[in-house]
Protein backbone atom coordinates (compact mmCIF):
# COMPACT_ATOMS: atom_id res chain seq x y z
CA UNK A 1 0.00 0.00 0.00
CA UNK A 2 3.06 2.61 0.86
CA UNK A 3 4.72 1.75 -2.51
CA UNK A 4 0.91 2.28 -4.50
CA UNK A 5 0.87 5.78 -2.51
CA UNK A 6 4.71 6.52 -2.82
CA UNK A 7 3.67 6.27 -6.82
CA UNK A 8 0.70 8.28 -6.56
CA UNK A 9 2.46 10.82 -5.19
CA UNK A 10 5.35 10.77 -7.48
CA UNK A 11 2.56 10.73 -10.44
CA UNK A 12 0.79 14.17 -8.85
CA UNK A 13 4.35 15.76 -8.39
CA UNK A 14 4.75 15.13 -12.22
CA UNK A 15 1.21 16.08 -13.82
CA UNK A 16 1.47 19.35 -11.72
CA UNK A 17 5.32 20.43 -12.79
CA UNK A 18 3.41 19.22 -16.24
CA UNK A 19 0.48 21.79 -15.79
CA UNK A 20 2.69 24.76 -14.71
CA UNK A 21 4.78 24.32 -17.93
CA UNK A 22 1.59 24.24 -20.22
CA UNK A 23 0.07 27.56 -18.16
CA UNK A 24 1.83 30.10 -20.07
CA UNK A 25 0.90 33.88 -20.76
CA UNK A 26 -0.96 34.20 -24.04
CA UNK A 27 0.54 37.22 -26.07
CA UNK A 28 -2.11 39.87 -27.31
CA UNK A 29 -2.02 39.96 -31.12
CA UNK A 30 0.47 42.87 -32.80
CA UNK A 31 -0.15 45.41 -35.44
CA UNK A 32 2.55 46.08 -38.32
CA UNK A 33 1.36 48.97 -38.85
CA UNK A 34 -0.63 52.27 -36.93
CA UNK A 35 -4.20 53.30 -38.42
CA UNK A 36 -5.19 56.52 -36.63
CA UNK A 37 -8.78 56.13 -38.10
CA UNK A 38 -9.69 52.76 -36.93
CA UNK A 39 -9.35 50.80 -33.57
CA UNK A 40 -11.43 51.68 -30.15
CA UNK A 41 -9.78 55.31 -29.79
CA UNK A 42 -10.87 57.72 -27.41
CA UNK A 43 -9.86 60.60 -29.48
CA UNK A 44 -12.35 60.37 -32.01
CA UNK A 45 -15.27 59.60 -29.82
CA UNK A 46 -14.40 62.23 -27.00
CA UNK A 47 -16.96 65.03 -26.35
CA UNK A 48 -18.70 63.08 -29.15
CA UNK A 49 -22.86 63.87 -28.86
CA UNK A 50 -25.94 62.90 -31.17
CA UNK A 51 -27.37 66.66 -29.74
CA UNK A 52 -26.77 69.55 -28.13
CA UNK A 53 -25.90 68.29 -24.58
CA UNK A 54 -23.01 66.07 -23.69
CA UNK A 55 -23.52 63.48 -20.80
CA UNK A 56 -20.19 62.44 -18.97
CA UNK A 57 -20.53 59.54 -16.33
CA UNK A 58 -17.44 58.87 -13.76
CA UNK A 59 -17.78 55.86 -11.34
CA UNK A 60 -14.94 55.82 -8.78
CA UNK A 61 -13.29 52.61 -7.03
CA UNK A 62 -14.68 51.02 -4.20
CA UNK A 63 -15.58 47.02 -5.23
CA UNK A 64 -19.13 46.30 -5.28
CA UNK A 65 -19.95 49.48 -3.24
CA UNK A 66 -18.89 51.38 -6.26
CA UNK A 67 -20.62 49.04 -8.33
CA UNK A 68 -24.03 49.20 -6.72
CA UNK A 69 -24.07 53.01 -5.93
CA UNK A 70 -23.44 53.73 -9.69
CA UNK A 71 -26.06 51.43 -10.25
CA UNK A 72 -28.51 53.28 -8.20
CA UNK A 73 -27.18 56.54 -9.77
CA UNK A 74 -28.15 54.72 -13.56
CA UNK A 75 -31.59 53.60 -12.28
CA UNK A 76 -32.28 57.03 -11.26
CA UNK A 77 -30.98 58.39 -14.90
CA UNK A 78 -33.12 55.92 -16.23
CA UNK A 79 -36.66 57.10 -14.67
CA UNK A 80 -35.42 60.20 -15.56
CA UNK A 81 -37.53 61.54 -19.26
CA UNK A 82 -36.03 64.87 -21.12
CA UNK A 83 -36.09 66.07 -24.10
CA UNK A 84 -32.95 66.97 -26.03
CA UNK A 85 -32.52 67.56 -29.46
CA UNK A 86 -36.42 67.33 -30.23
CA UNK A 87 -36.27 63.22 -28.81
CA UNK A 88 -37.62 62.26 -25.98
CA UNK A 89 -35.74 59.97 -24.14
CA UNK A 90 -34.27 59.21 -20.53
CA UNK A 91 -30.82 60.48 -18.96
CA UNK A 92 -29.80 57.19 -18.94
CA UNK A 93 -30.04 57.08 -22.91
CA UNK A 94 -28.51 60.19 -23.20
CA UNK A 95 -25.09 59.61 -21.74
CA UNK A 96 -22.07 59.64 -24.68
CA UNK A 97 -19.34 58.84 -21.90
CA UNK A 98 -18.32 56.80 -18.93
CA UNK A 99 -15.53 56.18 -17.37
CA UNK A 100 -14.48 53.74 -14.59
CA UNK A 101 -12.20 52.20 -12.27
CA UNK A 102 -11.53 49.36 -10.12
CA UNK A 103 -15.10 48.61 -8.58
CA UNK A 104 -16.66 51.27 -10.70
CA UNK A 105 -14.99 49.73 -13.84
CA UNK A 106 -17.44 46.66 -13.47
CA UNK A 107 -20.69 48.56 -14.44
CA UNK A 108 -18.43 50.87 -16.99
CA UNK A 109 -17.78 48.24 -19.03
CA UNK A 110 -21.45 46.69 -18.17
CA UNK A 111 -23.58 49.56 -19.13
CA UNK A 112 -21.54 50.39 -22.23
CA UNK A 113 -21.90 47.26 -23.90
CA UNK A 114 -25.33 46.62 -23.01
CA UNK A 115 -26.77 50.36 -22.64
CA UNK A 116 -30.54 50.56 -20.89
CA UNK A 117 -30.80 46.92 -21.05
CA UNK A 118 -28.23 46.82 -18.23
CA UNK A 119 -31.06 47.64 -15.54
CA UNK A 120 -32.19 45.32 -14.32
CA UNK A 121 -29.45 42.66 -15.37
CA UNK A 122 -26.32 43.99 -13.83
CA UNK A 123 -28.49 44.45 -10.44
CA UNK A 124 -29.35 40.17 -11.27
CA UNK A 125 -25.76 38.79 -12.54
CA UNK A 126 -23.74 40.88 -10.45
CA UNK A 127 -24.91 42.56 -7.58
CA UNK A 128 -27.07 40.48 -6.12
CA UNK A 129 -24.27 37.41 -6.50
CA UNK A 130 -22.07 36.31 -3.53
CA UNK A 131 -18.50 37.43 -6.54
CA UNK A 132 -16.01 37.25 -3.90
CA UNK A 133 -17.08 33.40 -2.92
CA UNK A 134 -17.24 32.23 -6.54
CA UNK A 135 -13.82 34.12 -6.76
CA UNK A 136 -12.26 32.52 -3.55
CA UNK A 137 -14.09 28.97 -4.50
CA UNK A 138 -11.45 28.98 -7.64
CA UNK A 139 -8.55 30.38 -5.76
CA UNK A 140 -8.91 26.95 -3.67
CA UNK A 141 -10.20 24.84 -5.90
CA UNK A 142 -7.90 21.49 -6.58
CA UNK A 143 -8.29 22.45 -10.17
CA UNK A 144 -7.02 25.51 -10.22
CA UNK A 145 -3.53 24.10 -8.11
CA UNK A 146 -1.59 23.46 -11.09
CA UNK A 147 -2.53 27.01 -12.74
CA UNK A 148 -1.70 28.74 -9.55
CA UNK A 149 1.55 27.17 -9.04
CA UNK A 150 2.72 28.44 -12.63
CA UNK A 151 4.51 32.52 -12.70
CA UNK A 152 2.79 33.36 -15.20
CA UNK A 153 -0.85 32.63 -14.39
CA UNK A 154 -2.16 34.75 -10.95
CA UNK A 155 -5.13 35.39 -8.69
CA UNK A 156 -6.46 37.83 -11.63
CA UNK A 157 -6.51 35.45 -14.19
CA UNK A 158 -9.39 33.32 -12.27
CA UNK A 159 -10.65 36.81 -11.44
CA UNK A 160 -10.93 37.81 -15.05
CA UNK A 161 -12.75 34.08 -15.98
CA UNK A 162 -15.46 34.66 -13.26
CA UNK A 163 -15.92 38.05 -15.17
CA UNK A 164 -16.26 36.56 -18.17
CA UNK A 165 -18.76 33.65 -16.46
CA UNK A 166 -21.07 36.30 -14.68
CA UNK A 167 -21.12 39.62 -17.16
CA UNK A 168 -18.89 39.55 -20.25
CA UNK A 169 -18.52 36.04 -21.50
CA UNK A 170 -15.87 35.77 -24.57
CA UNK A 171 -16.68 39.86 -25.63
CA UNK A 172 -13.42 41.63 -26.67
CA UNK A 173 -12.70 45.64 -27.84
CA UNK A 174 -13.81 44.82 -30.78
CA UNK A 175 -17.42 44.04 -30.20
CA UNK A 176 -17.48 46.87 -27.87
CA UNK A 177 -16.51 49.46 -30.78
CA UNK A 178 -18.56 47.91 -33.46
CA UNK A 179 -22.24 46.74 -31.21
CA UNK A 180 -22.28 48.66 -28.06
CA UNK A 181 -25.79 49.72 -27.14
CA UNK A 182 -24.08 52.44 -24.24
CA UNK A 183 -21.71 55.29 -23.85
CA UNK A 184 -18.05 55.16 -24.57
CA UNK A 185 -16.70 53.48 -21.89
CA UNK A 186 -12.51 54.10 -20.83
CA UNK A 187 -11.56 51.49 -18.41
CA UNK A 188 -8.50 52.41 -16.43
CA UNK A 189 -5.72 50.82 -14.36
CA UNK A 190 -2.41 51.73 -13.10
CA UNK A 191 1.14 50.78 -14.95
CA UNK A 192 2.92 49.23 -12.01
CA UNK A 193 6.40 50.32 -12.65
CA UNK A 194 5.73 53.30 -14.03
CA UNK A 195 3.03 54.86 -11.63
CA UNK A 196 0.91 56.51 -13.74
CA UNK A 197 -3.12 55.63 -15.25
CA UNK A 198 -3.00 53.46 -17.83
CA UNK A 199 -6.36 53.56 -20.03
CA UNK A 200 -8.05 50.89 -22.28
CA UNK A 201 -8.31 52.74 -25.90
CA UNK A 202 -5.99 52.37 -28.60
CA UNK A 203 -3.76 55.18 -28.00
CA UNK A 204 -2.27 53.50 -25.40
CA UNK A 205 -1.79 50.44 -27.24
CA UNK A 206 -0.50 52.11 -30.20
CA UNK A 207 2.65 52.97 -28.93
CA UNK A 208 3.71 48.94 -27.75
CA UNK A 209 1.73 47.60 -31.64
CA UNK A 210 -0.61 45.77 -30.09
CA UNK A 211 -4.29 45.29 -30.73
CA UNK A 212 -6.82 46.37 -28.32
CA UNK A 213 -9.75 45.12 -30.51
CA UNK A 214 -8.40 41.38 -29.66
CA UNK A 215 -8.36 42.11 -25.80
CA UNK A 216 -11.51 40.61 -23.56
CA UNK A 217 -13.51 43.32 -22.05
CA UNK A 218 -13.33 40.96 -18.77
CA UNK A 219 -9.09 41.21 -19.26
CA UNK A 220 -9.51 45.40 -18.92
CA UNK A 221 -11.60 44.95 -15.66
CA UNK A 222 -9.35 42.52 -13.57
CA UNK A 223 -6.16 44.70 -14.30
CA UNK A 224 -8.67 47.89 -13.01
CA UNK A 225 -9.71 45.85 -10.10
CA UNK A 226 -6.16 44.05 -9.18
CA UNK A 227 -6.66 45.27 -5.63
CA UNK A 228 -2.47 45.15 -4.63
CA UNK A 229 -2.01 42.06 -2.41
CA UNK A 230 -5.42 41.19 -2.88
CA UNK A 231 -5.51 40.18 -6.46
CA UNK A 232 -2.22 39.61 -8.65
CA UNK A 233 -1.50 42.00 -11.02
CA UNK A 234 -2.45 41.53 -14.55
CA UNK A 235 0.23 41.10 -17.81
CA UNK A 236 0.15 42.50 -21.05
CA UNK A 237 3.08 41.72 -23.61
CA UNK A 238 5.07 45.00 -25.14
CA UNK A 239 5.69 45.18 -28.57
CA UNK A 240 6.84 48.66 -28.68
CA UNK A 241 9.11 49.60 -31.86
CA UNK A 242 8.00 47.41 -34.68
CA UNK A 243 5.15 49.08 -36.21
CA UNK A 244 6.63 52.30 -37.16
CA UNK A 245 4.96 54.15 -34.39
CA UNK A 246 5.62 58.22 -33.59
CA UNK A 247 3.64 60.42 -31.62
CA UNK A 248 1.29 62.75 -32.40
CA UNK A 249 2.71 65.90 -33.43
CA UNK A 250 0.11 68.01 -31.46
CA UNK A 251 1.87 66.12 -27.96
CA UNK A 252 5.08 67.79 -28.77
CA UNK A 253 3.63 71.78 -29.57
CA UNK A 254 3.69 74.06 -26.83
CA UNK A 255 -0.06 75.49 -26.04
CA UNK A 256 -0.33 78.87 -28.24
CA UNK A 257 -1.05 80.64 -24.95
CA UNK A 258 1.82 80.60 -22.06
CA UNK A 259 -0.06 82.01 -19.75
CA UNK A 260 -0.24 79.71 -15.93
CA UNK A 261 -2.99 77.56 -17.70
CA UNK A 262 -1.01 77.13 -21.16
CA UNK A 263 2.04 76.06 -19.13
CA UNK A 264 -0.13 73.62 -17.15
CA UNK A 265 -1.73 71.97 -20.36
CA UNK A 266 2.58 71.86 -21.92
CA UNK A 267 3.18 69.72 -18.58
CA UNK A 268 0.54 67.47 -18.76
CA UNK A 269 1.04 66.83 -22.35
CA UNK A 270 4.73 66.27 -21.81
CA UNK A 271 3.45 63.92 -18.52
CA UNK A 272 1.71 62.10 -21.31
CA UNK A 273 4.11 61.67 -23.96
CA UNK A 274 7.14 60.25 -21.38
CA UNK A 275 4.79 57.79 -20.32
CA UNK A 276 3.81 57.21 -24.03
CA UNK A 277 7.28 56.58 -25.06
CA UNK A 278 8.21 54.58 -22.00
CA UNK A 279 6.02 51.59 -23.86
CA UNK A 280 7.86 52.53 -27.51
CA UNK A 281 10.56 49.96 -26.85
CA UNK A 282 8.97 46.45 -26.39
CA UNK A 283 13.09 45.52 -25.67
CA UNK A 284 13.54 47.13 -22.68
CA UNK A 285 10.16 46.53 -21.25
CA UNK A 286 8.36 43.30 -23.13
CA UNK A 287 5.91 43.14 -20.52
CA UNK A 288 3.87 45.76 -18.53
CA UNK A 289 2.02 44.35 -15.46
CA UNK A 290 -0.67 46.66 -13.87
CA UNK A 291 -2.85 47.01 -10.59
CA UNK A 292 -6.02 48.34 -9.58
CA UNK A 293 -6.87 51.72 -11.53
CA UNK A 294 -8.10 53.11 -8.35
CA UNK A 295 -4.33 53.78 -7.23
CA UNK A 296 -3.56 56.52 -9.82
CA UNK A 297 -6.99 57.99 -10.28
CA UNK A 298 -9.97 56.20 -7.92
CA UNK A 299 -12.69 58.74 -8.69
CA UNK A 300 -11.85 58.18 -12.71
CA UNK A 301 -11.95 61.91 -13.18
CA UNK A 302 -8.53 62.45 -14.00
CA UNK A 303 -8.79 60.63 -17.57
CA UNK A 304 -10.91 62.94 -18.53
CA UNK A 305 -9.24 66.26 -17.22
CA UNK A 306 -6.55 65.33 -19.38
CA UNK A 307 -8.84 63.66 -21.95
CA UNK A 308 -9.08 67.84 -22.85
CA UNK A 309 -5.61 68.34 -23.55
CA UNK A 310 -4.51 65.22 -24.95
CA UNK A 311 -6.91 64.93 -27.36
CA UNK A 312 -7.17 68.68 -28.28
CA UNK A 313 -8.35 67.63 -31.73
CA UNK A 314 -11.35 65.66 -30.49
CA UNK A 315 -14.86 66.25 -31.17
CA UNK A 316 -15.27 68.49 -28.08
CA UNK A 317 -13.29 71.04 -28.79
CA UNK A 318 -14.76 71.00 -32.29
CA UNK A 319 -18.65 71.29 -31.23
CA UNK A 320 -17.28 74.13 -28.70
CA UNK A 321 -15.82 76.19 -31.38
CA UNK A 322 -18.82 75.34 -33.43
CA UNK A 323 -21.28 76.61 -30.75
CA UNK A 324 -23.78 72.78 -31.30
CA UNK A 325 -23.23 72.37 -27.70
CA UNK A 326 -25.60 73.77 -25.27
CA UNK A 327 -24.28 71.74 -22.42
CA UNK A 328 -21.83 69.72 -20.83
CA UNK A 329 -23.16 67.44 -17.90
CA UNK A 330 -20.53 65.65 -15.66
CA UNK A 331 -21.63 63.21 -13.37
CA UNK A 332 -19.13 61.99 -10.66
CA UNK A 333 -20.07 59.05 -8.85
CA UNK A 334 -18.17 58.88 -5.64
CA UNK A 335 -18.31 55.67 -3.09
CA UNK A 336 -15.81 56.45 -0.61
CA UNK A 337 -16.32 54.79 2.65
CA UNK A 338 -15.66 55.98 6.15
CA UNK A 339 -16.04 53.00 7.96
CA UNK A 340 -15.30 53.26 11.95
CA UNK A 341 -12.01 52.03 13.23
CA UNK A 342 -10.95 51.28 17.13
CA UNK A 343 -7.03 51.85 16.56
CA UNK A 344 -7.26 55.23 18.35
CA UNK A 345 -9.58 53.59 21.61
CA UNK A 346 -6.01 51.65 22.12
CA UNK A 347 -2.44 51.75 22.84
CA UNK A 348 -1.66 48.79 20.89
CA UNK A 349 0.42 49.02 17.89
CA UNK A 350 -2.09 48.86 14.91
CA UNK A 351 -1.81 45.43 13.02
CA UNK A 352 -1.26 44.97 9.67
CA UNK A 353 -4.52 45.02 8.27
CA UNK A 354 -5.18 49.06 9.55
CA UNK A 355 -1.70 50.24 8.62
CA UNK A 356 -1.95 48.44 5.17
CA UNK A 357 -5.24 50.39 5.01
CA UNK A 358 -3.83 53.62 5.53
CA UNK A 359 -1.24 53.05 2.85
CA UNK A 360 -3.30 52.29 0.46
CA UNK A 361 -6.04 54.91 1.21
CA UNK A 362 -4.63 57.60 2.41
CA UNK A 363 -2.90 58.70 -0.87
CA UNK A 364 -6.12 57.99 -2.47
CA UNK A 365 -8.43 59.87 -0.51
CA UNK A 366 -6.31 63.01 -0.68
CA UNK A 367 -5.46 62.92 -4.88
CA UNK A 368 -9.81 62.18 -4.91
CA UNK A 369 -10.51 65.89 -3.08
CA UNK A 370 -7.09 67.08 -5.20
CA UNK A 371 -9.31 65.88 -8.39
CA UNK A 372 -12.93 67.15 -7.61
CA UNK A 373 -11.45 70.35 -6.01
CA UNK A 374 -9.55 70.79 -9.91
CA UNK A 375 -12.99 69.65 -11.83
CA UNK A 376 -14.85 72.10 -9.62
CA UNK A 377 -12.31 74.77 -10.39
CA UNK A 378 -12.95 74.27 -13.72
CA UNK A 379 -16.79 74.45 -14.37
CA UNK A 380 -16.73 77.41 -12.01
CA UNK A 381 -13.77 79.11 -14.18
CA UNK A 382 -15.92 78.15 -17.47
CA UNK A 383 -19.07 78.67 -16.33
CA UNK A 384 -17.59 82.62 -15.00
CA UNK A 385 -17.12 82.94 -18.43
CA UNK A 386 -19.81 82.63 -20.19
CA UNK A 387 -20.91 85.27 -22.70
CA UNK A 388 -24.20 87.09 -22.01
CA UNK A 389 -26.77 86.12 -24.14
CA UNK A 390 -25.78 82.45 -24.34
CA UNK A 391 -23.43 81.55 -27.38
CA UNK A 392 -21.16 78.66 -25.11
CA UNK A 393 -22.26 75.98 -23.81
CA UNK A 394 -22.80 75.56 -19.32
CA UNK A 395 -20.56 73.07 -17.48
CA UNK A 396 -22.49 70.72 -14.90
CA UNK A 397 -20.51 69.27 -12.69
CA UNK A 398 -22.97 66.70 -10.08
CA UNK A 399 -20.66 65.48 -7.50
CA UNK A 400 -22.56 62.55 -6.04
CA UNK A 401 -19.93 61.47 -2.86
CA UNK A 402 -21.84 59.05 -0.01
CA UNK A 403 -20.41 61.14 2.68
CA UNK A 404 -22.46 64.06 1.48
CA UNK A 405 -25.56 62.43 2.37
CA UNK A 406 -27.57 63.92 4.97
CA UNK A 407 -27.18 62.91 8.75
CA UNK A 408 -29.60 59.29 8.87
CA UNK A 409 -29.73 55.67 9.36
CA UNK A 410 -28.88 55.19 5.88
CA UNK A 411 -25.63 57.50 5.83
CA UNK A 412 -24.05 55.40 8.56
CA UNK A 413 -25.34 52.01 7.07
CA UNK A 414 -22.87 52.53 3.46
CA UNK A 415 -20.38 54.61 4.86
CA UNK A 416 -19.09 51.43 7.17
CA UNK A 417 -19.90 49.07 4.26
CA UNK A 418 -16.49 47.45 3.45
CA UNK A 419 -14.52 47.34 0.05
CA UNK A 420 -14.90 43.94 -1.17
CA UNK A 421 -17.01 42.24 -3.98
CA UNK A 422 -19.63 40.82 -2.03
CA UNK A 423 -22.76 42.62 -0.72
CA UNK A 424 -26.05 41.66 1.45
CA UNK A 425 -29.65 42.33 -0.43
CA UNK A 426 -29.72 44.81 1.96
CA UNK A 427 -26.86 46.36 1.72
CA UNK A 428 -27.12 46.76 -2.44
CA UNK A 429 -30.64 48.40 -2.07
CA UNK A 430 -29.53 50.56 0.52
CA UNK A 431 -26.58 52.01 -1.86
CA UNK A 432 -29.84 52.49 -4.40
CA UNK A 433 -31.41 54.31 -2.25
CA UNK A 434 -28.32 56.85 -1.40
CA UNK A 435 -27.62 57.38 -5.36
CA UNK A 436 -31.71 58.38 -5.21
CA UNK A 437 -31.37 60.95 -2.27
CA UNK A 438 -28.50 62.67 -3.52
CA UNK A 439 -29.16 63.00 -6.69
CA UNK A 440 -32.47 64.56 -5.48
CA UNK A 441 -30.60 66.73 -3.06
CA UNK A 442 -28.39 67.78 -5.72
CA UNK A 443 -28.87 71.49 -6.30
CA UNK A 444 -26.89 71.30 -9.26
CA UNK A 445 -28.77 68.37 -10.90
CA UNK A 446 -31.34 70.25 -10.36
CA UNK A 447 -30.58 73.27 -12.31
CA UNK A 448 -29.44 70.76 -15.08
CA UNK A 449 -33.48 69.44 -14.82
CA UNK A 450 -34.71 72.88 -15.22
CA UNK A 451 -32.29 73.98 -17.87
CA UNK A 452 -34.19 70.93 -19.30
CA UNK A 453 -37.52 71.62 -18.57
CA UNK A 454 -37.77 68.36 -17.07
CA UNK A 455 -40.28 67.53 -14.35
CA UNK A 456 -37.97 65.76 -11.66
CA UNK A 457 -38.79 62.37 -10.45
CA UNK A 458 -40.29 63.48 -6.93
CA UNK A 459 -40.95 59.18 -5.78
CA UNK A 460 -41.42 59.25 -2.10
CA UNK A 461 -38.44 59.77 -0.01
CA UNK A 462 -38.02 57.23 3.15
CA UNK A 463 -39.51 58.93 6.53
CA UNK A 464 -36.43 58.91 8.62
CA UNK A 465 -34.46 60.63 5.77
CA UNK A 466 -36.92 63.88 5.17
CA UNK A 467 -36.01 65.94 7.84
CA UNK A 468 -32.43 65.08 7.32
CA UNK A 469 -32.34 65.56 3.74
CA UNK A 470 -34.29 69.33 4.73
CA UNK A 471 -31.82 70.02 7.09
CA UNK A 472 -28.78 69.56 4.51
CA UNK A 473 -30.60 72.10 1.75
CA UNK A 474 -31.37 74.43 4.14
CA UNK A 475 -27.10 74.53 4.84
CA UNK A 476 -26.56 75.27 1.32
CA UNK A 477 -25.39 71.74 0.09
CA UNK A 478 -21.61 73.40 -0.26
CA UNK A 479 -22.66 76.43 -0.36
CA UNK A 480 -25.40 76.37 -3.32
CA UNK A 481 -28.62 77.66 -3.22
CA UNK A 482 -30.86 74.69 -1.03
CA UNK A 483 -34.23 75.81 -2.24
CA UNK A 484 -33.90 73.18 -5.08
CA UNK A 485 -33.32 70.40 -2.71
CA UNK A 486 -35.45 71.25 0.00
CA UNK A 487 -38.29 71.09 -2.35
CA UNK A 488 -36.98 67.40 -3.41
CA UNK A 489 -36.85 66.50 0.21
CA UNK A 490 -40.42 67.43 0.68
CA UNK A 491 -41.99 65.08 -1.43
CA UNK A 492 -44.39 62.40 1.11
CA UNK A 493 -42.64 60.05 3.01
CA UNK A 494 -42.97 56.39 1.81
CA UNK A 495 -45.07 54.31 4.00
Amino acid sequence: MSGNVFRLLRLSAALLLCSCSLVSYQPLETIDKIDPDSGYRLGSRFGQSEDDTLLVLAFSGGGSRAAAFGYGVLEQLNRQQVEIGGRRQSLLESTDLVYGVSGGSVLAAYYSLHGKDSIPAFEKRFLKQNFQRQVAGQVFSLANMPRLTSPQFGRSDLVQEQFEAALFGQTTFGDLEKRRKGPFAVISATDMSLGSRFDFVQEYFDPMCLNLAKLPIARAVAASSAVPLVFSPITLNNNGGRCGYRPPAHLQAPSKSQDGEGRLQDETRKEYLRQIEAYTDGGKRPFIHLLDGGLTDNLALRGLLDGTVVHPQALLQRSLAENRLKRVVLISVNAQNQAGSPIDQSADVPGFKPVLDAVVNVPIDRNSQESLRQVRAYADQWNAKLPVGGGAPRVYFVSLQLRDLPPSVLKEQVLNISTSFRLLPSEVNALKQAAAVLLRTSPEYRRLLDDLSATPDNSPMPADLQAAATVSAALGNDGADGNAAASAASAPAAE
